[in-house]
């Protein structure tokens, strides 16, 4: 699964050794916003053995990108708890998912010419434009201080 949205900011960290293997091992969470006219935040871990990958999150704070994760639910005393477990971490570029659906529905048999390349639409220039400014208020610290509450209403 992937969402895109902007890296707030990484949270708790937790390393130690594995009895099993007798490996390093360290998880970090990181929190992301979605946009939309209710944003939502994902709380998701990141775990890191020997591949930079928690390193890698880190330098992406701050910044609109598109985070690729598993969901997966354990029992524990018969309740049930869902794991967000992030594996990738890429930059957004606005327009770019929007022209690869585009070609993908669109790809011309062997013997069509080629289609000639897809502007990204106003929908797609808009919502760029959102994460951006969204990047840039989590940098600056001056997200959710547009009016006096956060209510829609």
């Amino acid at each position: 699964m992937e969402q895109t949205g902007i890296l707030l900011r990484k949270l708790d960290e937790h390393s130690g050794v594995s009895q099993r293997t007798g490996n390093a091992w360290r998880n970090a969470e990181f929190l992301m916003e979605v946009p939309g006219q209710y944003p939502q935040h994902i709380n998701f871990t990141v775990t890191d053995g020997q591949s930079g990958r928690i390193a890698h999150f880190e330098n992406h704070i701050g910044k609109t990108v598109t985070v690729s994760f598993d969901i997966d639910a354990h029992e524990y005393n018969g309740r049930w708890y869902n794991e967000v477990k992030a594996w990738g971490c890429k930059e957004y570029v606005a327009g770019q998912a929007a022209q690869q659906q585009a070609v993908q529905q669109t790809a011309p048999a062997a013997s069509e010419a080629p289609a000639a390349p897809i502007e990204p639409s106003a929908v797609a220039e808009q919502t760029k434009l959102h994460l951006t400014q969204m990047a840039e208020d989590a940098t600056s610290g001056e997200e959710g201080k547009e009016g006096e509450d956060d209510l829609p209403f």
